[in-house]
């Protein structure tokens, strides 16, 4: 393919568009300039756009698809629900088969409540801490994405703080944000254990939990340090606030995601993606105490947080979910971790060949190329973060899609076979694109 080409069907598909939808879609994340792609199919590992242009998907829906796209059996899972109904207002089983399997993989997981996505997770994660301790506050990362609602988008997409110059302040993440949602985030900086804990102390009698990431930040390019997680454990112990884990993305580090696989001792946690089985989903879990905040007395009392949503648990997210869940066992977390860091050693390999300073980053199921030559990376100017050139641009024609920011996500229909062509590739990118054809 030769991208861009103003005469394609994609092109063309986004000029109409554009007069019907805000900036031509309804999701920020996915933009590309000039012009996104639209897909015709997607099976396995591959997609087919509607100029018939084939690629490999190293995104996966932002990590959502860890078994590609159209499983076989999640696909029969699904369309057996389907003929049974996709939505009503009656409980059904998957959603306690769902439950089981997940509290019985992560024994900080007592209880679990399911939404429709990340965002309304975390958004409700954050309400249950409130609710359960009674205070308004909460601390989060500089600089830390946790959804799109106003609390959690304080200080995001900001010139980092120089702490020699002071505190990380709290900044709007969009044009009114009131100032009350401002007051009630305090912004600590990220691996930082030192002056975070100094910040979190000094608002703690106020502070209803503390947000983290175990990503860290670049979607798994910098992870919380041992020191800084312990030093957060220990804050919330000591004062009675709750440790919230962001596990959206995360959840897909390993058998009981990042906290299992690290040790965190979460209080409550909020997931997402790689749950669902590629249909939309998010959940709430941790103690059983905290909880029952969702739950009505046994005397009729009303629950203190109340929590309702139209297609929360519906059986088709479920049945999907159950089924993707099933086929992530321990040795396939094992295996397509291996193959990260594959892919991350021959990323580094090509870019010591190509004398290009940058490396293999990422950890577990999730790798980026990180190069820090002008030649290559994208445009540092934010107006244009969305623009695909450079390198990017390059392995989009030859076949790889990747994120705008070169990140690259792992699912289980990969494998080792698909390691050395991407990095052929990747070497050829380089080599073109710094005249050594």
């Amino acid at each position: 393919m030769s991208y861009p080409d103003s005469e394609s069907k994609s092109a063309r598909l986004y000029e109409r568009a554009r007069a019907v939808l805000p900036d031509g879609g309804s999701r920020s994340s996915i933009r590309m300039l000039p012009y996104p792609l639209y897909l015709a199919s997607a099976q396995g590992k591959h997609v087919v756009d509607v100029d018939g242009n084939e690629y490999v998907d190293f995104n996966n829906n932002y990590t959502s698809l860890i078994h590609g796209h159209s499983h076989p059996a999640i696909v029969e899972a699904v369309s057996r629900q389907l003929a049974h109904g996709s939505a009503y207002a009656f409980l059904n089983e998957a959603e306690v088969a769902l439950a089981e399997l997940l509290c019985g993989r992560v024994s900080g997981f007592d209880q679990i409540r399911f939404m429709n996505s990340g965002t309304e997770a975390v958004m409700n994660a954050v309400k249950a801490a409130r609710a359960y301790t009674g205070r308004s506050a909460i601390a989060k990362c500089e600089n830390a994405y946790h959804g799109t609602f106003d609390t959690v988008e304080v200080s995001l997409g900001v010139e980092p703080t120089v702490l020699a110059e002071g505190d990380p302040p709290s900044r709007p993440g969009s044009p009114g944000t009131p100032q009350g949602v401002m007051d009630d985030v305090v912004v600590i900086p990220f691996n930082e254990p030192v002056a975070a804990e100094r910040i979190l102390t000094a608002n703690a009698t106020r502070l209803a939990a503390v947000l983290i990431d175990p990503f860290g930040t670049g979607m798994g390019r910098v992870l919380p340090s041992d020191g800084f997680l312990e030093m957060l454990a220990r804050f919330c112990k000591a004062h009675g606030v709750l440790l919230l884990l962001d596990e959206v993305v995360s959840f897909r580090a390993g058998y009981a995601g990042s906290q299992g696989a690290r040790a965190i001792p979460a209080d409550l946690t909020a997931l997402g993606k790689i749950m669902g089985g590629g249909f939309p989903v998010g959940a709430v879990a941790g103690r059983a105490d905290v909880m029952a905040v969702f739950a009505d007395g046994a005397d009729g009392t009303p629950a203190r947080l109340h929590h309702a949503g139209t297609f929360n648990a519906n059986p088709i997210t479920m049945v999907a979910g159950l089924k993707a869940m099933e086929l992530m066992t321990e040795s396939e977390f094992d295996r397509i971790n291996a193959l990260g860091d594959a892919f991350r050693a021959g990323i580094t390999e090509v870019l010591s060949l190509t004398n290009t300073s940058g490396e293999g980053a990422g950890h577990y199921s999730v790798f980026s190329v990180a190069v820090d030559d002008p030649e290559l990376a994208r445009p540092r100017d934010r107006n244009k973060a969305m623009e695909s050139n450079g390198l990017h641009r390059y392995m989009l024609n030859h076949g790889y899609f990747l994120s705008s920011g070169m990140m690259g996500v792992i699912s289980t229909v990969m494998d080792t076979a698909d390691v050395d062509p991407f990095c052929q590739t990747l070497l050829d990118g380089i080599r073109s694109l710094k005249g050594r054809v």
